[in-house]
């Protein structure tokens, strides 16, 4: 469940824009009143809200670019590479 797509709204949303989608929501029946509950309740806990902020707003346009199959020419090769910070660094 994406309580963002539910609610029609963007992440940077406060607490009155939350309330007013979930009227807007519930007004237009694109979802059932349950769901639109569970996003308002997600939303609303600023917990729940982090870790749906990570779920669902990681942007991979960037990596998506670099392995664009839709091309005819063999993929790009690329690394992702695990590097621990060391002391130091920070």
């Amino acid at each position: 469940m994406n309580p963002y797509r539910i609610l029609d709204i963007e992440k940077g949303a406060v607490k009155q824009d939350i309330i007013q989608a979930t009227a807007r929501a519930l007004r237009e029946k694109k979802y059932p009143g349950r769901e639109i509950a569970s996003a308002q309740k997600a939303l609303m806990n600023p917990i729940s809200r982090a870790a749906h902020e990570f779920l669902h707003f990681i942007d991979i346009k960037a990596l998506q670019e670099q392995l664009d199959l839709s091309r005819p020419e063999a993929p790009k090769k690329f690394c992702l590479e695990y590097r621990p910070v060391r002391e130091e660094e920070l």
